[in-house]
């Protein structure tokens, strides 16, 4: 038998002892100290409804449910009192070595730690294995349109009559905005023809239109929290949260937005099956996590 084992053999102390003596306190504070990371587990416990109407939603109230160092001590000499650690408490040497190793599988699994405590602190309900919320969005540019016409220039028209070898021209011109006047000249022309005729020509000189497209927004109203009132606001804005772009969104005079829950699960046997999966769920104790981890190395069981 090596030197090294006798000296342990020699050293087992009961943890108990440990315990009564303050060391296992004073090892665990050294270990964990500011980083201990049980000291705030907060749990999501639902309020069981106590009538038909605060059945229809949901409540929660989070517990703290951590473990100080006070609690870990008492709890581990409640589990492993009556094993032995290979460490003299009476030693300095061997309460340093103690410490060191279990900050170190401290540390090394800290992050194992902290995702089990995250875990503990989802709020679901059980019973549901579909659970999702689907968001829809739609903007419309919404209001009043007015479309200005603005004609310029000339119509102008020509009427010709023929009387014994004698041509009159009439030009009427008339312009195209309202507010010009209409102004008729007459030319006189001197032809020989056989017979009288009469002629008419109409036709478009310079003519021009220009439209122009003025919009208002639509009268939309938004609350004022601060004075209890209804204020005009031309336009909406939407927190990326709640609408299916997923980004802050503004400008649009009315936005449509679906918000659709499915929650539930696929049967009653399946409801029986998720109720024995949470059994097991809330059986778990992170300590009891955290204690293997110390056994595995450190204890000395009883056989």
């Amino acid at each position: 038998m090596s030197q090294n084992l006798k000296k342990k053999l020699n050293s087992l102390t009961i943890i108990e002892d440990w315990f009564d003596n303050g060391q296992l306190s004073e090892i665990f504070n050294g270990s964990l100290g500011q980083t201990n990371v049980f000291s705030s587990i907060y749990v999501a416990i639902r309020n069981n409804p106590r009538n038909a109407a605060e059945e229809a939603e949901e409540t929660y109230t989070y517990y703290d449910v951590g473990f100080s160092i006070s609690d870990i001590t008492v709890y581990f000499n409640a589990r492993y009192g009556l094993n032995y650690f290979c460490y003299d408490y009476n030693q300095a040497a061997d309460l340093l070595k103690l410490k060191d190793k279990i900050t170190a599988i401290y540390e090394a699994n800290k992050y194992k730690y902290m995702k089990l405590v995250e875990i503990m602190g989802y709020k679901y309900n059980p019973l549901f294995n579909v659970d999702g919320v689907e968001l829809y969005g739609n903007a419309e540019s919404l209001g009043k349109s007015t479309t200005t016409r603005t004609p310029t220039g000339t119509i102008k028209t020509v009427s010709g009559t023929e009387e014994n070898g004698t041509i009159t021209d009439t030009i009427s011109t008339q312009y195209i905005n309202p507010y010009n006047e209409t102004t008729t000249a007459t030319r006189i022309d001197n032809q020989n023809t056989q017979s009288p005729i009469t002629t008419k020509q109409t036709f478009e000189d310079e003519y021009n239109e220009t439209n122009t497209l003025e919009h208002s927004a639509a009268d939309n109203y938004k609350y004022n929290s601060s004075t209890g009132q209804w204020e005009k606001n031309g336009y909406f804005s939407v927190a990326a949260k709640d609408n299916a772009f997923g980004v802050d969104f503004g400008g649009a005079e009315r936005y449509y937005a679906e918000k659709r829950i499915r929650q539930g699960n696929i049967g009653v046997t399946k409801s029986q099956e998720l109720v024995i999966a949470q059994r097991d769920v809330v059986r778990y104790n992170i300590l009891e996590e955290f204690f293997r981890d110390l056994e595995h190395d450190l204890v000395v069981g009883i056989y």
